[in-house]
């Protein structure tokens, strides 16, 4: 991988949000695993300083599931943020 995407330094990181997903993130994964809709899906998945829970390369898509947390005011502002920096990379999210 290039120094770009999932840096080591985000290894472990990126294992234990994989494994505590949660079931909003459990359910999509369901549907998109395995090429379930012809593109190879990667979750937890590291671009620059960021985590995205879901990546596909192909599309160049970035999902990002949202609990309620992210409808506070502060939280708001740093996803907005995370979208343009990813939108920045030619990423859509």
């Amino acid at each position: 991988m290039t120094l770009l995407y999932n840096k080591n330094n985000q290894k472990e990181n990126r294992r234990k949000l994989r494994r505590a997903m949660t079931p909003a993130e459990g359910i999509l994964w369901a549907h998109i695993r395995n090429r379930k809709l012809g593109y190879k899906f990667r979750r937890q998945y590291g671009i620059s300083k960021y985590i995205a829970d879901f990546y596909c390369p192909e599309l160049k898509l970035v999902i990002e599931i949202d609990g309620g947390e992210h409808y506070e005011k502060e939280n708001i502002n740093k996803d907005s943020l995370r979208t343009e920096y990813f939108n920045n990379f030619g990423n859509k999210c």
